[in-house]
């Protein structure tokens, strides 16, 4: 489900908990697409994230992989 780009779901947003996350990038990747930094994997939190359940996401590193359909 597509995820929408609101200030409330950013609000909820926790990329910037991940090991994956890089220092800098912008985050909410399940809604804006991946990152256009070189991610290296190692670790996934989406499934933790609030956005993740309340949309019903499947799959995760939405940074490497892009956002969410």
């Amino acid at each position: 489900m597509e995820v929408p780009n609101t200030q409330e779901n950013m609000s909820k947003c926790i990329c910037n908990t991940c090991p994956t996350f890089i220092e800098g990038d912008k985050g909410f990747f399940c809604s804006l697409d991946r990152s256009d930094k070189q991610i290296v994997k190692k670790g996934c939190m989406c499934a933790d994230c609030a956005i993740w359940a309340q949309y019903e996401l499947k799959g995760g590193y939405f940074c490497a992989e892009g956002k969410a359909d």
